[in-house]
Formats: structure tokens, sequence, C-alpha cells
């Protein structure tokens, strides 16, 4: 998929969204306590322009403004900590497959009821938080 232009992803926020919820620098102190507490974890999260869901491990926030280069923060419209994610058993030899890892999603949320209040929502798959509604 083709990324939008910054004034169509602006676009995008008003016509469909009532509320922004998250700035650039409430993601980055959430990304920066969770790993610094929990370590790398991993996420899934989803684009206001893509109806893909797409995932990733973060061991630190990225460089302001990017959520994970390319993409800026303000193009996330949610981010999930998932209870269980597959990943490769080592990242220097893909061949050797993939296994199941589980993730402390109680710890997780834990540092981000320290940091503050965040529109959260907890489901079977993990917690969810919301960038726009």
């Amino acid at each position: 998929m083709e990324r939008p232009s910054k004034d169509k992803i602006d676009r995008i926020i008003r016509e469909k969204y009532s509320v922004s919820l998250m700035s650039d620098t409430k993601w980055e102190k959430i990304i920066d306590r969770v790993t610094d507490v929990v370590g790398e974890v991993f996420v899934n999260y989803k684009l206001i322009y893509s109806e893909e869901v797409y995932d990733s491990s973060l061991d630190s926030s990225d460089f302001k403004p990017f959520f994970i280069e390319p993409t800026l923060y303000k193009e996330v419209e949610w981010l999930e900590f998932p209870y269980s994610y597959c990943a490769p058993v080592n990242r220097n030899n893909l061949k050797a497959g993939t296994k199941t890892y589980d993730q402390d999603v109680a710890a997780i949320k834990d540092v981000l009821d320290m940091i503050g209040r965040f529109d959260l929502e907890q489901s079977q798959a993990g917690l969810k938080i919301y960038g726009y509604r």
C-alpha cells in the first residue's frame, strides 16, 4: 500500500474520526516506559488509511515524529499488545522456523496505569490502546 501524503492523512483524520486521543508525546511515553519496564514488546497496530493489521516488536520508541519509520504516530489508529504472538525462533536464522510466545499484558497494563489514563480495550486477544475514535 502506498503511504498517503501528510495532507491526505490530515483529511482522513478530520473526516473519519470525531476525537483524537493520543499525541506523538503520549505514544512515545507509552513505548519508552513499557519497554523500559517490561523489555521488548510485540504489538499489532492498525493505520488510519488501511484495513490491514500490521505487527512489529518494539524495544524503544523511534525518532520523533516516527512510530516506525516511515510511519508517523498520527497514522496509528490503534496499537494492541497481544497475549501471545508468533515470531521467529532466531532472528538471525529465519529458516529455524517460528514459535508462539506469551506476553505479560498484565505487566504492560500496570505500566500504562502508572503513566495515565488512556482509551483502552481489553479482549481475549490482548490490550488495545486507541489513538482515534
